[in-house]
C-alpha cells in the first residue's frame, strides 16, 4: 500500500492553449468554459513517511489502482447505477428508481417524499427509516438526488445521503444516525464497498488520521461530458477530509491547499478591482470565502491563464477507475480547495465520502463551529 507506484504527489503536466490540443490532450472544458487541455508527462511518486506530511500540508495524495480489484467484483454493480441515472435524464423518478432496487430488503421502509422549490438543483428527496428486529433503529435517513449545476448545458447528476433537516443540520447535532444513513447508500448502490470495503485504502486514512475513522455524508456522482464540479472546499463541521474513488469514466482535477490557491489567484489579479478585491494572499485568502464574488469566480473557473498556473504548480490530477482522491481537511484556510472536469464521451460513476472520527474528539476540524456550506455543498457556483 505504501509503494511510490501507488502513492501520487503529484502529476507532471505540460498545459496547451484552448483550441491548440496535441493529440491525446486531456480537454478542459466544463459548461462552456475552454480552460485549454493537459498532456501528463510523468507521475511523482512518494513513500508513507512523505504521505503524512503531505496530509498535515493539506495536499492531495492519489492513490493509483487501490480500487481495481473490488471494481472488478462489482463490475454489475457499477453498469446498473450507470443505468439508473440515464433513466432519470429520461424522466424516471428517483422515488421509484431507488424502491425499485430495495424491493427485496426488509431493513429499509419509505417515509415520504419531498422537493425544495428554493433549491433550482434539486429534483426529489426521498426518506427511509431502517428497522431492527423490533423496532426502528435509524429515522428519517435520505438520499437527495440534484444537477449539479443549474446551467442546462451540464446533465451531471449526484445523490447524497444524509438525515435529518437539512436547514436545521441535523447531521451535525446527531452524529449516532450517520452509520444508519451510510447502510442506506450501501443498500441503495452496493458499489458502495469498493471504497468503504477496501481494508488497505480505510488502514492508511486512519494511520493519516491517527484514529479510527467512518466514511460518511456519502455523495454517489455520475459526472457527464462538459461538466463537473467548480472550485471548492470541503471544510465541514467534524470533517477530516474526503475521499473520492472513480468508479468508472474519468475525470480531471485541480487540487492543492486553500492558502497555495490563495497566491496563484492574487497573482493573476491585473485590474485595479481584482487588486483591490483578490490582489494579495491575504486578499484572495479572504475573497474565497464569499460566494458573491463573480469576479473570482469567473478566474477561477473560466480563465485558461489559471489552469496553466495550477498545472505547472503541480496541481493536475487525472483519476482512472480503480484511484482515489484523498483531500485532507484541517479548517476553513487549511483545506483542500479542488475543481472537477469530467473526461470522456460518456458520463462516468464516482463515490465521495467524508472521513470522520468514529468518535467525535475536540481536535476535530470546526467541532465548535458550524461550517456555513453543510454537506459539501458547491462555493461560488455558477
Amino acid at each position: 500500500m505504501s509503494s511510490p507506484s501507488i502513492a501520487v504527489a503529484t502529476t507532471r503536466a505540460r498545459w496547451f492553449a484552448p483550441g491548440r490540443a496535441p493529440r491525446g490532450a486531456h480537454v478542459l472544458a466544463r459548461r462552456g468554459a475552454k480552460l485549454g487541455s493537459v498532456v501528463e508527462l510523468e507521475d511523482v511518486g512518494i513513500d508513507e513517511a512523505e504521505l503524512h506530511e503531505r496530509w498535515r500540508r493539506d495536499r492531495p495524495i492519489v492513490l493509483r489502482g487501490v480500487l481495481t480489484p473490488a471494481l472488478a467484483r462489482h463490475r454489475a454493480d457499477v453498469r446498473r447505477s450507470l443505468a439508473f441515472f440515464d433513466r432519470v435524464r429520461d424522466g424516471a423518478t428517483w422515488q421509484d428508481e431507488l424502491w425499485r432496487r430495495l424491493a427485496v430488503s426488509k431493513e429499509f421502509e419509505p417515509a415520504g417524499a419531498s422537493v425544495d422549490l428554493g433549491d433550482a438543483r434539486e429534483l426529489e428527496k426521498v426518506f427511509a427509516h431502517r428497522r431492527g428486529k423490533r423496532r426502528r433503529i435509524g429515522l428519517d435517513l435520505y438520499g437527495k438526488l440534484s444537477w449539479i449545476s443549474v446551467d442546462e448545458r451540464d446533465v451531471s447528476l449526484r445523490v447524497r445521503f444524509s438525515f435529518g433537516a437539512e436547514a436545521l443540520m441535523e447531521w451535525f447535532d446527531d452524529p449516532s444516525r450517520a452509520v444508519h444513513a451510510d447502510a442506506f447508500a450501501r443498500a441503495v448502490f452496493p458499489e458502495c464497498a469498493v471504497l468503504d470495503g477496501n481494508r488497505a485504502l480505510l488502514a492508511l486514512v486512519e494511520r493519516l488520521l491517527a484514529r479510527r475513522v467512518r466514511l460518511s455524508e456519502r455523495i454517489v456522482y455520475n459526472n457527464a461530458p462538459g461538466g463537473g464540479a467548480i472550485f471548492h472546499h470541503d471544510a465541514e463541521p467534524w470533517q477530516l477530509g474526503v475521499a473520492y474513488g472513480q468508479f468508472a469514466g474519468e475525470t480531471a482535477w485541480f487540487a492543492l491547499p486553500k492558502r497555495e490557491l490563495a497566491q496563484l489567484v492574487a497573482s493573476l489579479a491585473k485590474s485595479p478591482r481584482a487588486k483591490k478585491s483578490f490582489g494579495t494572499p491575504k486578499r484572495a485568502l479572504r475573497a474565497l470565502d464569499r460566494e458573491d464574488a463573480s469576479n473570482l469566480a469567473r478566474l477561477l473557473n473560466e480563465t485558461p491563464a489559471l489552469a496553466r498556473a495550477l498545472v505547472e504548480h503541480g496541481a493536475f490530477y487525472r483519476l482512472k477507475p480503480g484511484d482515489v482522491i484523498l483531500m485532507p481537511s484541517h479548517g476553513v484556510d487549511d483545506v483542500c480547495w479542488h475543481s472537477v472536469f469530467a473526461l470522456g464521451a460518456k458520463p462516468g460513476l464516482s463515490h465521495s465520502y467524508g472521513l470522520f472520527s468514529a468518535r467525535r474528539r475536540r481536535d476535530d476540524p470546526l467541532a465548535s463551529a458550524r461550517a456555513s456550506s453543510p454537506g459539501g455543498e458547491t462555493r461560488l457556483s455558477t
